[in-house]
């Protein structure tokens, strides 16, 4: 296999779309054609892809670490020997070859072409499979009523109070994006992520204190907490804005919560509080809170089944009239007990 044909069937492997012309062009910037021939023989030991490709030792000892740090190649240690994959899926293979620290400006404005113009068709695709969500929308924590339930599943602040090891990354989708003036700096990494970001020199360490300040800023600049789909080995916690992140502007065009797991809370107004100021509208990142006619007033409407409960709407109310509800059982998490 030689040339773009290379290039096709590595795409074809993360699954990217088939007519898709950019990624394909990606990848030919990533990855020489030896270097191509040498991720496709993946997953195995430097060894095995040795025998696979008919690379020599040093040949192959020398290109892992350049495609390692690219985003290219991951490392894992099984059984005493390190395991080498490539990327299990295209999203994964955005995230990790985007912080390729010495990435070309064309390479970044590449990969945001091809969300502009692919991606859209790529994402309803998926959103019509129904699968569960890889991730989940984690509240602002003090806008949580004081009769929830409130699990470290729940807080962003416990998720990184339990953590071994903390790192903090730019967001993949902002560094190519450029859409708004939130922060960058802002996507925590957790244990073995953080330890890959470090190592991949991707990301720095950080303390336990410098990721709370940094949700804390996040909060502030109406940035959406995101973390994995699951009660266990969480290793991320994103910090989404509503106009560069790779789901919410797509919520917002259809209509519809896919792709993306809400928190398991809801605002609730109070009415009797509420001044009808709108800045709760103007807050919610996926548009799912409007002014509705009442009777001969008006009065704050959430769209529940649009709402990702992520607690900006409360946060952002100067009266202190909304406050988010508990509405889903632990169970909503998966792994989660009651």
């Amino acid at each position: 296999m030689e040339g773009e044909a290379l290039y096709k069937q590595l795409s074809a492997q993360i699954g990217a779309p088939p007519s898709s012309e950019r990624i394909p062009g990606l990848w030919k910037m990533l990855c020489s054609e030896q270097e191509a021939s040498l991720v496709l023989a993946l997953p195995g030991t430097l060894e095995e892809v040795c025998q696979k490709t008919g690379l020599s030792a040093d040949s192959a000892s020398q290109m892992v670490p350049v495609l390692f740090r690219k985003g290219v190649v991951f490392e894992k240690e099984k059984g005493g020997k390190v395991q080498y994959s490539m990327a299990r899926h295209l999203l994964q293979f955005h995230d990790a070859t985007i912080l390729w620290p010495e990435a070309p400006a064309e390479f970044l404005d590449l990969w945001q072409d091809f969300m502009e113009v692919e991606y859209p068709d790529f994402a309803r695709a998926i959103a019509s499979m129904n699968l569960e969500p890889f991730t989940r929308v984690v509240p602002v924590e003090q806008t949580l009523e004081g009769g929830s339930r409130v699990l470290p599943v729940d807080s962003a602040v416990k998720i990184v109070e339990r953590a071994r090891t903390l790192a903090v990354a730019n967001c993949t989708c902002r560094l190519t994006a450029k859409k708004c003036t939130a922060p960058v700096e802002a996507c925590l990494q957790l244990n073995r992520a953080a330890e890959y970001a470090i190592k991949r020199g991707t990301g720095r360490e950080i303390s336990v204190e410098e990721a709370k300040e940094i949700l804390r800023k996040s909060e502030e600049a109406g940035l959406v907490h995101v973390t994995d789909n699951r009660a266990e080995n969480q290793h991320i916690i994103c910090n989404c804005c509503s106009c560069c992140c790779i789901v919410l502007p797509y919520i917002i065009e259809i209509g519809s919560r896919v792709l993306l797991a809400p928190s398991r809370f809801l605002p609730e107004v109070d009415f009797g509080r509420c001044t009808l100021c709108g800045i709760c509208v103007e807050a919610c990142p996926v548009k799912a809170l409007s002014m509705v006619a009442a009777g001969k007033e008006e009065r704050v409407h959430v769209k529940e089944d649009l709402c990702i409960g992520c607690g900006q709407c409360a946060f952002r109310c100067p009266e202190e009239a909304i406050a988010l509800k508990e509405v889903r059982n632990p169970e909503f998490v998966p792994g989660a007990a009651a």
